[in-house]
């Protein structure tokens, strides 16, 4: 293999919403499923919970404990339904091919719980693309707790320039920038704080957009076009 540019040595990436087209389902599933114990939340409402593993999330739009249990187990039913209706966007699978023929480490950091992921993962057949994997219920602490994206960079023995961080959410951004890996956010068609982006190298408004900038940061090539 030959040897990536010094700068970057690693790329992690969130999932949902950043490598797999799956918000309007997590989005969807999460509102219908807290709507039977409370008013329908809004888009803007279910993104604001997102952040560690669906107990988490449904734990925020609840208020409390109450119905947690029965509607993570709705909404366990509802991924396991619908999940192989989420697809890679466009550029993303021909991305983690260059980087692996490249030698880049590759990771993955994301809120899902590890059962949803790696039989997500399996649909895709990108089961071993990446080296480290830090899931929502891995670890004590979640998104936006830099711990996960930490021992990642850590256990590949990378200073944490060395490593992108890709993501899209807000507790993705503040993630990134708290653990000082350099960010490359996706906002896609909404606002974000300028706060959440003190740590960003490139904010861009799709998926391919930032997919064209780790090729160019990481592998000092144009995008392809796919």
């Amino acid at each position: 293999m030959t040897a990536a540019p010094a700068r970057y040595r690693g790329v992690v990436f969130d999932f949902d919403g950043t490598l797999l087209d799956s918000m309007p389902l997590v989005l969807e599933g999460m509102a219908d499923v807290v709507s039977a114990y409370r008013p329908r939340p809004d888009r803007g409402e279910v993104m604001a919970s997102l952040g560690g593993p669906s107990e988490e999330c449904l734990r925020r739009l609840l208020g409390g404990e109450k119905h947690v249990a029965a509607a993570l187990a709705r909404y366990v039913a509802f991924f396991t339904e619908h999940d192989e209706l989420s697809r890679l966007f466009r550029g993303a699978r021909p991305l983690l091919d260059a980087l692996r023929r490249r030698g880049v480490h590759l990771g993955l950091w994301t809120g899902r719980e590890r059962s949803l992921t790696s039989a997500r993962l399996r649909g895709l057949r990108l089961e071993g693309h990446f080296e480290a994997l830090v899931c929502g219920d891995d670890l004590a602490s979640h998104k936006p707790d830099p711990a996960g994206l930490l021992h990642i960079v850590d256990a590949w023995g990378c200073r944490r320039g060395e490593v992108l961080f890709v993501g899209d959410s807000d507790q993705d951004f503040e993630g990134g920038t708290a653990a000082g890996v350099p960010l490359v956010a996706i906002r896609h068609d909404r606002m974000v704080s300028p706060a959440l982006l003190a740590g960003a190298v490139a904010v861009v408004a799709t998926p391919a957009a930032a997919y064209a900038r780790v090729r160019r940061a990481v592998l000092g090539a144009p995008a392809r076009r796919r």
